[in-house]
């Protein structure tokens, strides 16, 4: 199945002039909202009629410059909270549309969902959320662990990849390996590239204890024998 296409928006010349009209709007909104605080600065100046009418439209106009200078600066700082909150710890924003390709697993069209994966993966490699997404349907109902597993060592190696998601990637390697994979010289590579990636976290912590444990039951089991 192909990627899917997003077809570029165009702007027709009703759009353009609609465009045109929001933002004209909001600039006279924001004019006439500092209007009053010009007068009141003309009259408590001691100007009066007519040269107070236009001493005050002298104080409204950069006031209202100021006041879309931090409207703007709202909104940017705004947007950037956002994001930090729907992408949180390092992650970043995909640029890959999953909706399709999720859609088809939940109807149980898991060959079709994986096609579509597979070919937006194709299309963008170093997608982080997108990797994730995959990864999570490989690893579920209909899916293929072992994909799975292809999918989160290549979402590890993803360009200046966030610690965060590097974490996420080693624990679900280790649930695949330690479960549906049956893998445990794979789980004990993780666990140690856990341990020497992470060695001041609980999570590097806790890897080093469990590989330790694994070991000694490891050489335990061949003395026995």
């Amino acid at each position: 199945m192909p990627p899917i296409k997003i077809e570029p928006i165009t702007l027709t010349p009703d759009k353009y002039r609609h465009e045109f009209k929001t933002k004209a709007t909001k600039v006279f909104l924001v004019f006439v909202f500092w209007c009053p605080f010009g007068f009141l600065l003309a009259s408590i100046l001691g100007y009066k009629g007519t040269t107070r009418f236009l001493v005050a439209l002298g104080f409204a106009v950069p006031l209202a410059i100021a006041g879309l200078l931090a409207i703007l600066l709202a909104q940017r700082i705004g947007s950037g909270v956002l994001q930090a909150f729907l992408f949180p710890r390092g992650s970043r924003a995909s640029a890959a549309i999953t909706s399709h390709a999720e859609s088809l697993a939940a109807r149980g069209q898991y060959d079709e969902a994986a096609a579509e994966f597979a070919a937006l993966r194709t299309k963008y490699p170093h997608d982080i959320p997108l990797l994730r997404v995959e990864a999570e349907f490989q690893a579920g109902v209909g899916g293929n662990p072992q994909v799975a597993a292809q999918v989160l060592n290549q979402l590890r190696r993803v360009p200046n990849v966030p610690a965060a998601v590097e974490l996420y990637a080693t624990h679900r390697l280790l649930d695949l390996y330690l479960g549906v994979l049956a893998e445990p010289g794979r789980a004990m590579v993780e666990l140690r590239r856990m341990a020497d990636r992470f060695p001041d976290t609980p999570d590097g912590q806790g890897a080093l204890a469990e590989l330790t444990r694994r070991r000694d039951h490891l050489a335990q089991d061949q003395t026995n024998t």
